[in-house]
């Protein structure tokens, strides 16, 4: 039909924006779809079916218009993308791939949509060419039959494929806020100069952070955010980034991209991607994915502290990558003292939001309100949303500590197993029930607890992570444990496993000297 699916549009459209071609060539223009989609684009049409002229008025679409079948079709002109939109499937295999093979030489680009699966289709308002010749066009046949596409996607029934002799362009912004961060700011411009834009939003600061970043070339609007909340600040740089940038990358400048995260992020970023999910180093052997890159559209920062960027009217789509992307290199001597109130401003507003719950609970923690930490937790705990067993596991373990510190030993041991209940495949609650045991000297538990940790092997990269039960730790309670059960062997075998782990642990080293009888 002279008419197409909406679906596999928005992948156009994306592959449009990128390319921002000036020139195009649209084979079997139809109705005009591509030139009514994209009028700013000087089109040359070449349609088969000399009546849809008149009937569309196409010649007021495209700026030249060639009756001609796109098989016989040649041309010496070399545009900028070409477009087939529902054509291929009106042809044999052979003559599409002939087709797709001549388009290649014509421009720079070339984009495919073709329905996918069974599709059959008959003649349409006296247009014999409107019947499909090849009705059960899959996904593997197209790159067989036309190459391995730059980029790709199946929308419902639609395909979509691009082509091109060169990588689909994707203009990205590296973008920031800063208050007083002259120290960071060369470090991260080094590592962001392969962005298109670098812009730093800054908040007032009273440093060179400005002079700095200006004299590098970076874009540094100021702004003022009065009463302060990360989440309009971030809103406020955001809504500075021009509107053609594709991708935007979120950092805080005592943040390194690392080498290569350009060609990475071009390689996994598909035409329908909205947000990108890859390795963060938080610091202090934490490493977990992160999500705070994210298309230029459709996305808006929420909650004045641990803000996160949430999708506004938009069909989220993640991309992936194993690739450890950003470092995080903090300055040890800042101060997170306005955390606390920001993260209770956070609940008040958003009380039924878990991870708010979880940050502001373990924030008490952190201010040693153990009672308070401990209430925020059962609220936590408690919400409908709060269903990740690894931050529940967290939860308790937070829990645990706070009643250890309120020498409440019995809710203590009981939280750490109630953590050990939500997540009993992470190796966390398990050592915090070995230390637990080990501070009352209860040595079966401790073996037991401190034998099952040792027994999980595969590490989750997710914050909730300590790296401390990856290290000696859980063999150190192990041989301590061991020895006092009677059991040398093994007290021996663990504690030189925990050395291999810290070998500078002076301790380590005196208790192997012990289990092994060197020292009394």
């Amino acid at each position: 039909m002279p008419f197409s699916s909406d679906s596999g549009k928005a992948a156009i459209k994306q592959a449009i924006k990128r390319i921002n071609p000036k020139t195009g060539l649209d084979i079997g223009c139809g109705s005009g779809t591509y030139a009514k989609l994209f009028p700013d684009i000087s089109w040359t049409g070449v349609e088969i079916w000399e009546p849809y002229i008149e009937k569309y008025g196409l010649n007021d679409l495209y700026d030249q218009l060639i009756v001609a079948d796109a098989r016989k079709f040649s041309t010496t002109t070399k545009y900028d993308v070409a477009i087939a939109g529902d054509v291929l499937e009106h042809m044999t295999v052979n003559e599409a791939s002939a087709l797709v093979k001549k388009l290649k030489k014509y421009a720079k680009y070339v984009i495919i949509s073709i329905p996918l699966g069974h599709y059959p289709q008959d003649e349409y308002d006296g247009n014999p060419y409107e019947k499909h010749v090849v009705d059960n066009w899959f996904d593997e046949q197209v790159k067989g039959a036309f190459g391995l596409p730059l980029k790709s996607i199946i929308d419902n029934e639609i395909g979509v494929y691009v082509y091109g002799d060169e990588p689909l362009p994707l203009k990205i912004c590296v973008y920031a806020i800063s208050k007083n961060e002259e120290m960071f700011v060369e470090r991260f411009w080094n590592s962001s100069k392969d962005a298109d834009l670098i812009l730093i939003a800054d908040t007032g600061s009273t440093d060179k952070t400005v002079e700095l970043a200006k004299d590098l070339g970076i874009s540094v609007p100021e702004i003022c955010i009065t009463p302060w909340r990360f989440d309009d600040a971030r809103n406020a740089a955001l809504a500075l980034i021009p509107k053609d940038i594709d991708v935007c990358v979120s950092l805080d400048l005592d943040e390194e991209l690392q080498p290569g995260w350009r060609e990475e992020i071009e390689k996994v970023w598909d035409l329908d991607t909205t947000r990108l999910r890859y390795g963060f180093d938080w610091g202090a052997g934490i490493v977990f994915k992160y999500e705070k890159i994210h298309a230029r559209h459709g996305y808006r920062w929420l909650h004045p502290c641990h803000e996160y960027p949430v999708p506004y009217l938009i069909n989220e789509k993640y991309a992936n990558t194993d690739m450890l992307m950003v470092i995080h290199k903090p300055d040890p001597t800042k101060s997170r003292g306005q955390y606390l109130n920001l993260l209770a401003m956070s609940v008040q507003e958003d009380p039924h939001d878990p991870r708010n719950a979880f940050y502001y609970a373990r924030e008490l923690s952190f201010h040693a309100r153990w009672a308070d930490a401990i209430r925020e937790c059962e609220r936590y705990l408690a919400l409908p949303g709060a269903n990740w067993v690894n931050e529940r596991c967290y939860a308790y373990r937070v829990m645990s500590r706070c009643y250890d510190a309120l020498g409440d030993w019995d809710n203590a041991i009981k939280s750490a197993r109630l953590g050990v209940i939500e997540a009993p495949h992470t190796r966390e609650p398990w050592c915090e029930i070995a230390k637990l045991a080990y501070q009352r000297h209860q040595w079966a538990e401790c073996y037991g607890a401190a034998m099952s940790a040792l027994a999980i092997e595969q590490r989750e990269w997710v914050y909730t992570v300590d790296p401390a039960v990856w290290g000696a730790m859980p063999h150190d309670y192990a041989s301590i444990a061991a020895w006092h059960l009677g059991l040398k062997d093994i007290a021996v075998e663990q504690c030189k496993l925990a050395i291999e782990k810290d070998p500078n642990d002076q301790r380590l080293q005196q208790n192997l000297k012990f289990f092994i009888g060197e020292e009394d």
